[in-house]
């Protein structure tokens, strides 16, 4: 699996291993280019959260944004919940694994509780073993369709065929 993080400059996500550098795997959609069919508002996320929950929670629901703002989105033809769901929830294990800078290993910033990498670890876990058929098991097929395609082909085909890709 390659290793991503957030480039502000380009507004993508960016290979981290050498061996995929200078591939965009996913391009946050040109405000003068997005469907004219559709339009996102607002991306809300509930405060107090740990930051890095509310890192893969952004990550999950922009997504959904990206979905709805690309070129070949047909409202009219939703995407079904497990596919979009699936993908969110792959894009916010992504984000979690390598979109983030590297947590203190030890403690948290006050010394109590679960120090940010078992957070982030428990995060993870929670995305990979949920037993829900629209988020667990949906995670599961687009972690598989992207570990064959990657993640712009997976995305892509899902935009345009509202299902994940025979792999």
């Amino acid at each position: 699996m390659n290793r991503m993080k957030f480039d502000k400059n380009n507004m993508s996500l960016r290979a981290v291993d050498k061996e995929a550098r200078g591939f965009t795997y996913f391009q946050v959609p040109d405000a003068d280019k997005v469907n004219p069919d559709s339009s996102v508002t607002a991306i809300l996320c509930l405060s107090g959260l740990p930051k890095d929950l509310v890192a893969s929670v952004l990550a999950h629901e922009a997504t959904h944004a990206w979905i709805k703002l690309h070129p070949k989105y047909d409202m009219r033809n939703p995407i079904p919940p497990q596919v979009e769901e699936g993908c969110a929830q792959l894009i916010a294990l992504l984000f979690l694994n390598d979109g983030l800078d590297p947590a203190p290993p030890l403690k948290n910033n006050d010394g109590t509780g679960p120090s940010d990498e078992k957070l982030r670890q428990y995060f993870r876990f929670s995305i990979e073993t949920d037993d829900n058929d629209i988020y667990g098991t949906g995670y599961r097929k687009a972690a598989q369709a992207y570990s064959k395609v990657g993640v712009l082909t997976l995305m892509t085909h899902v935009v345009m065929y509202q299902n994940f890709p025979t792999v």
